[in-house]
């Protein structure tokens, strides 16, 4: 490590947002922590990084498990350092379902590692952040945490993530730490992809539901995620940043009953 690079850690970082993210935190001058379960994944992920130019190693970790998480803080800060950005994008999507076919399991097997492995990194980086007085996290949301969607965890999940970052950026912000979110759309990651193949997702109908026409990119999320972890948003806390291809200001908008009279081709998309 130099005096000068920072330590970044991702979570979930072997595939999706969160490879993005260690690419776009990495080619930035960032020493990252590649942290993820796949310990395959996430050692090819190191590699792009390396072969691109950048540093990372890879470290084992279940979001969901107390003790795996507080070990990844403790071998981290022993091994690379301080740890300066803390981005926790490890997380499952969920399928479509109706209470009466939603089994416990499932829900709970969603919170677990959204919004459980969510605070698990937070409670174990926030308080090192806290006692140098210097630190950013970053938290992944969802436009499904605001709008009704048939993800009877998925979605209010991500709506206690939401209220979590503003908690932590309050309680945190007197000691210098910075607490954000991205709110994605709909993102076409790996996990996305295996859904549209299976048939449990439509790419036409998640595409015209956008103002951009498109579906959101990981890159794209990676750079709303590179900003709130940089000097440019050091007066930036306690948000939520959405990254949706205009989805939320669009949903709604398609839908009006008197839209047909107005923007007869923007209605007929719909």
């Amino acid at each position: 490590m130099t005096a000068n690079e920072r330590v970044s850690v991702v979570t979930g970082a072997a595939s999706g947002i969160g490879r993005a993210t260690a690419k776009r935190l990495a080619a930035a001058g960032d020493f990252v922590v590649v942290a993820d379960l796949n310990q395959e994944a996430g050692n090819a992920v190191v590699t792009e990084i390396r072969n691109a130019g950048g540093r990372a190693e890879y470290r084992r970790v279940d979001v969901a498990d107390e003790a795996s998480v507080d070990e990844l803080a403790s071998s981290v800060e022993s091994a690379f350092g301080p740890a300066g950005v803390l981005v926790n994008s490890a997380g499952v999507l969920q399928n479509v379902a109706t209470i009466e076919s939603f089994s416990l399991e499932e829900h709970d097997r969603v919170w677990a590692i959204n919004y459980r492995g969510t605070y698990l990194c937070c409670r174990a980086f926030a308080p090192r952040m806290a006692a140098r007085r210097a630190g950013s996290i970053v938290n992944i949301s969802s436009t499904s945490a605001v709008d009704a969607m048939p993800l009877l965890a998925y979605g209010p999940g991500k709506a206690a993530i939401q209220n979590l970052t503003a908690v932590l950026a309050a309680e945190l912000g007197p000691d210098n730490v910075r607490v954000n979110a991205v709110m994605p759309g709909y993102v076409l990651t790996e996990q996305m992809q295996a859904r549209i193949d299976a048939g449990k997702r439509d790419p036409g109908t998640m595409t015209k539901h956008s103002a951009l026409g498109r579906m959101v990119a990981p890159e794209d999320v990676a750079n709303g995620i590179h900003f709130l972890c940089s000097e440019a948003a050091s007066c930036i806390t306690g948000i939520v940043l959405p990254i949706d291809a205009g989805y939320l200001a669009t949903v709604t908008y398609l839908y009006h009953p008197g839209l047909a009279g107005v923007h007869p081709s923007r209605a007929a998309k719909a």
